[in-house]
């Protein structure tokens, strides 16, 4: 069936990727604008971007998605239906009544974690659960009516690129048994969402990056998790920005311990939290390549005593 895709993330890319790959036609690609990255502020494509350009399908790269340029095009090319994954831009009336079936895949369990970072959100809530929902849009914010869900359960120390690709191939699923019902001329079950169990995952504030070892060590390593790889969870070390990308928590308290002291090494590094400790195995020093903790150990002989904060 022929669809216009919108999507930006790495998530979105995959799904884009994995349907063109099921025989999904897509006559028009939609992807925000290329921007200006790293020292040299060299413009960078979105991952969509990048695997629109492999596939060589026709590609739009724009912000306002709402212009009447845009609404006549999209009438032009004549589809019924839009899929929308992490576009980063909210489609407003006169773009959504263009097509019959404007559908937004959403990786969380609708109405919980509507929003921009529901994947992390889960993680750092300490969520067992979570899915993916495909939706109707409407002009609230992931609040239409819902046309399919799935659960998955979140792995243990499983971190949210982990994550993401899961649900990715789990929306593809979803999204094809989808399209096959439209072809086939099935109509659309639609299930409105109560509002009253609505949860919103919001921007992850700069703030918010830097660990608080005087917190619990659940809820640091479930910071750890949540925001690894990118933008990743930090400390200083030494003077240094370091980036702590897994990490699991233990309850055991050791007498004594400084929150933000090492109180081990060995093949993890212990921090002391306020209570418990967490067990650190991959980190990356700001400039520097990404270390398990046996190389960091090595080669920077950090030691029981030293402080991270």
């Amino acid at each position: 069936m022929r669809t216009i895709f919108f999507g930006s993330s790495d998530f979105s890319s995959n799904i884009l990727y994995s349907l063109y790959q099921k025989g999904v036609e897509f006559p028009l690609v939609i992807t925000k604008t290329q921007k200006k990255k790293g020292r040299g502020k060299k413009e960078s494509p979105t991952p969509v971007g990048v695997i629109a350009r492999e596939l060589s399908l026709n590609l739009k790269e724009i912000d306002n998605p709402n212009t009447e340029d845009m609404e006549r095009t999209v009438r032009e090319i004549g589809v019924e239906v839009f899929l929308l994954a992490s576009y980063g831009r909210i489609l407003k009336e006169n773009i959504l009544s263009a097509v019959t079936y404007p559908l937004n895949i959403h990786p969380s369990l609708l109405p919980k974690y509507r929003g921009i970072t529901p994947i992390r959100s889960a993680i750092m809530n300490g969520e067992e659960k979570t899915g993916v929902t495909i939706f109707l849009m409407d002009k609230g914010i992931d609040t239409g009516d819902v046309i399919s869900k799935k659960e998955v359960i979140i792995g243990i120390d499983e971190v949210t690129t982990e994550l993401e690709a899961r649900l990715s191939n789990v929306a593809v699923d979803l999204a094809l048994t989808i399209l096959k019902e439209l072809e086939a001329g099935k109509a659309l079950q639609r299930i409105p969402q109560d509002e009253g169990e609505a949860v919103y995952a919001p921007r992850i504030r700069k703030e918010e990056l830097r660990i608080n070892w005087n917190e619990n060590a659940i809820n640091v390593a479930r910071k750890i998790r949540g925001l690894a790889y990118m933008p990743g969870a930090y400390t200083h070390f030494r003077g240094e920005r370091l980036k702590i990308l897994r990490a699991r928590s233990r309850e055991e308290v050791v007498e004594g311990a400084i929150p933000g002291e090492v109180i081990g090494v060995d093949d993890v590094i212990v921090v002391a939290c306020n209570p418990g400790s967490v067990l650190i195995s991959e980190l990356q020093l700001s400039g520097r390549g990404m270390m398990n903790a046996t190389s960091f150990i090595n080669g920077y002989h950090i030691k029981p005593g030293d402080k991270l904060n």
